[in-house]
């Protein structure tokens, strides 16, 4: 497999080419101090456990701890209650919808969304120009640039209205794929938003993969 190396704030992220992508976004908030502390304390006790495995253990559990720290933190963003939650806004979650559908075929092929109160999961695979695969970074600013502004007219407000990171994570196999599409499904029952996938109208899933 083939890699595409690219910086977001400096740190080097990969981007595997025909790589599909797992992406997770959120409205811009402040999270509590006790967030960053859950989380470093987390970090700390894994690694302290982890420091006599050989390189391959050492891989497996790594693997498996950010999958542990990425609930964690969805659980927590999705509960949290001092956070907007703009996107319940229906005219809203249209527009990041609308966008994302726009991008589908252009630059990337469309698994899967589900647009969250506060937050938005997508699984996409972006597509090749000139032999290279569109920059994740580049799709995620057009994104968050054009949503931002036309959700600001609705709402009569400037500012920043999405947070400037995102989580990526690329998916390695076929297993992971499905177990992550699960995710995004249940994920507004999860929240407790609804008590059954079918009722929440912002998430769809490729017809394809049904």
């Amino acid at each position: 497999m083939k890699y595409k190396q690219f910086y977001r704030r400096n740190l080097p992220h990969i981007q595997p080419e025909d790589s599909v992508l797992f992406v997770t976004y959120r409205l811009f908030f402040k999270l509590p101090v006790e967030y960053y502390n859950i989380i470093r304390t987390m970090k700390a006790d894994f690694y302290a456990k982890i420091k006599s495995l050989d390189k391959r253990k050492k891989e497996l559990e790594e693997y498996k701890f950010e999958q542990k720290l990425f609930d964690f933190k969805d659980n927590f963003i999705g509960k949290f209650r001092n956070s907007p939650l703009w996107l319940k806004n229906k005219n809203i979650a249209n527009i990041v919808k609308d966008s994302l559908f726009w991008g589908a075929q252009k630059r990337y092929d469309l698994f899967a969304f589900c647009i969250m109160p506060n937050h938005v999961h997508i699984v996409i695979r972006p597509l090749s120009k000139n032999k290279e695969p569109f920059p994740l970074q580049q799709i995620m600013y057009d994104h968050k640039h054009f949503t931002a502004i036309e959700a600001n007219k609705i709402l009569k407000r400037k500012g920043h209205f999405w947070q400037d990171e995102h989580y990526d994570h690329y998916i390695r196999n076929e297993k992971e794929f499905y177990n992550i599409l699960n995710y995004i499904y249940m994920n507004p029952v999860k929240a407790n938003l609804v008590e059954t996938p079918e009722k929440w109208e912002h998430t769809y899933i490729n017809d394809e993969l049904l």
